[in-house]
Order: C-alpha cells, then structure tokens, then sequence
C-alpha cells in the first residue's frame, strides 16, 4: 500500500490502530477500491501476509485452483434450465473414480427411502405424504 504506513505510530499498536479506526479503514478502503479482490490477495500474499479473498459461487467455478483439480462437474437439472456446476466431493481417490452426472431433485427418493430402506409401509407413507410430513 504504502511503506510509510508501517512506520506511522498511528498504527503501530493495537490500541493506536483502534484509536485511528475510521482513519485506517478510509486508507484501506482507498487502496483496495483501486484493485480486484484477487489482485488484493496476490499483493498481500507476495508480502508475505497470510490473506485470502471472500469468494462467492461463481468466483469459486472460476477458481484455477478448483477447476485444476476438476472440483466441480457440470450437471444437469431440467427444473433449473439445463446445466449448472455442481461440487464433485471434498476429495479426488486415484483408484475409484465417481461420476456426478446429475442432482437429484428435492424429495425426488422419498419413496424409496422410506418403503425399501426404512421399511414404512404404502398406508404410512401415503398418510406421512397427505399430513405433509414429506413431500
């Protein structure tokens, strides 16, 4: 940002920082107004300040760390107007590979994890369904 700014004893401690608050914040806000967050976060990390950039959705499908390690898998999902990307998993294996080929939607299982895997009956089930328990 600026290298005097590390010598001005208006921010040399905690407590002078806290008493120049709004003064540091208008210094910072300026500099970062002028770059992107990404810009940001490259700067701060080639000074050796541990910093990263609050990412939204669409800033992490664009993400070169993310994509490189193939994070998310286009899918798709009709009531949505064809393909979006969705997350893959929090790991990659190197000898079990899974295909994500679709999200399944809301309530679309119900039936079979209640019937088959949690052996409600078709009367119950039926009843779960009308008093909207499920849907």
């Amino acid at each position: 940002m600026n290298p005097a700014l590390a010598t001005d004893p208006r921010f040399g401690t905690l407590l002078a920082r806290k008493e120049h608050e709004e003064e540091l914040d208008r210094i910072v806000n300026e500099w970062t107004s002028k770059h992107t967050a990404q810009d940001v976060m490259a700067l701060m990390q080639s000074a050796g300040v541990p910093a990263g950039m609050v990412e939204n959705g669409a800033d992490q499908t664009e993400c070169p760390h993310l994509k490189s390690r193939h994070f998310f898998w286009e899918v798709e999902r009709p009531e949505r107007d064809g393909k979006y990307d969705l997350p893959a998993g929090h790991f990659l294996l190197s000898k079990t590979h899974y295909i994500v080929s679709r999200q399944p939607r809301l309530g679309e299982h119900n039936e079979y994890v209640f019937k088959q895997i949690l052996g409600v009956s078709d009367n119950e089930y039926d009843y779960l369904v009308k008093d909207g328990v499920i849907g």
